[in-house]
């Protein structure tokens, strides 16, 4: 399947957390404009979105969405109006989950969006392409990581463990 990304897309900054979306509701069939994205997940520039902020962009897209983190202290501004919607639409903050558990939500064909530092040491946000007990893989890059990098480049400095499982299934 070839993707045609967007030239609005690609030219973002800070796109992950954006293309993330974008890549899953491709997957999907859902030919989404990429400005709606943008307002909808509370993309900023400087910092591209917070996972929060994907996840309360998901659930007024309609998805079945849970959001897990660890507590961040450090948020942003941005980040706390998300938690705020999230609160209104009824979106559950629940603690983080653990390698195993992401494999689980993956196996049962949900989508699963995870917040990680690269190698690079940025923070990135990835949907998961597949993942087993040994590595994981996303669609921005095929790629595999280990299980064991992935859980270090979770609880890298300044990095919240953070996932997003969208269930497709009543959507």
């Amino acid at each position: 399947m070839a993707l045609n990304i967007p030239e609005s897309l690609m030219n973002l900054e800070a796109n992950g957390g954006i293309y993330a979306v974008w890549m899953m509701l491709q997957h999907l069939g859902i030919d989404a404009d990429i400005e709606q994205l943008i307002e909808v997940c509370g993309y900023e520039a400087e910092h591209g979105t917070a996972t929060i902020g994907l996840a309360v962009g998901l659930k007024k897209f309609g998805f079945n969405v849970q959001f897990y983190t660890d507590e961040d202290p450090n948020l942003q501004e941005q980040e706390k109006l998300s938690y705020a919607e999230a609160e209104q639409l009824k979106l559950p903050v629940l603690p983080a989950i653990h390698y195993q558990q992401i494999q689980q939500a993956f196996e049962q064909n949900k989508f699963v969006i995870v917040y990680y530092d690269t190698l690079e040491e940025v923070g990135n946000h990835s949907l998961v392409y597949s993942i087993d007990e040994q590595e994981i893989c996303f669609f921005d890059s095929f790629e595999p990581m280990s299980a064991s990098v992935f859980e270090q480049q979770r609880q890298a400095e300044g990095i919240c463990r953070q996932v997003i499982v969208i269930d497709n299934s009543n959507s």
